[in-house]
């Protein structure tokens, strides 16, 4: 398929951007659960490994989990407890603890990345390399909106008051 009759084919669909990714949402849910499941793994610790493939601090973490610091931490230490990660101190900054994979963590993390990668196989083959770049930069471009909305400060409610 060309991107002309992909920008025809989008035109012409009653479904909205915020409808799309709730239908996307669930898929990628039911996704991460099928890989990790056959990986022995929650869909956390799938994360969790992922978030890790390169060496961060527990705060890092769990920024990138989307949880507070003491949940990133539990979830750390029960990985650490089945051998998946380590954590050690910086050698830059001794206050700061970072988390890396174990050898056997990270054959874990490539083997769930994999597994999604499989999972989208059949759709992979029918796009072309452009049409998968572009496929690419609109996910992180939502991805990057989505994160820069949550930074916007709240809204202030009235307290609403009888006389």
């Amino acid at each position: 398929m060309n991107f002309s009759k992909i920008q025809i084919v989008m035109a012409t669909s009653d479904e909205t951007v915020p409808q799309a990714l709730g239908r996307l949402r669930v898929a990628l849910e039911d996704a991460f659960l099928r890989a990790s499941r056959d990986l022995g793994l929650t869909s956390q610790q799938a994360e969790l490994l992922c978030a890790a493939m390169q060496p961060a601090a527990v705060g890092d973490l769990a920024r990138t989990l989307r949880c507070d610091r003491s949940n990133a931490s539990r979830l750390i230490d029960r990985a650490a407890a089945r051998g998946l990660l380590v954590r050690r101190g910086d050698e830059q900054d001794g206050r700061v603890t970072l988390v890396e994979l174990t050898p056997r963590g990270e054959s874990l993390a490539r083997r769930f990345l994999a597994a999604l990668g499989s999972q989208t196989e059949a759709l992979k083959s029918r796009w072309s390399g452009p049409r998968r770049q572009l496929a690419v930069g609109v996910l992180n471009e939502l991805s990057d909106t989505l994160d820069a909305s949550k930074q916007l400060p709240p809204r202030r409610r009235r307290s609403v008051t009888s006389a």
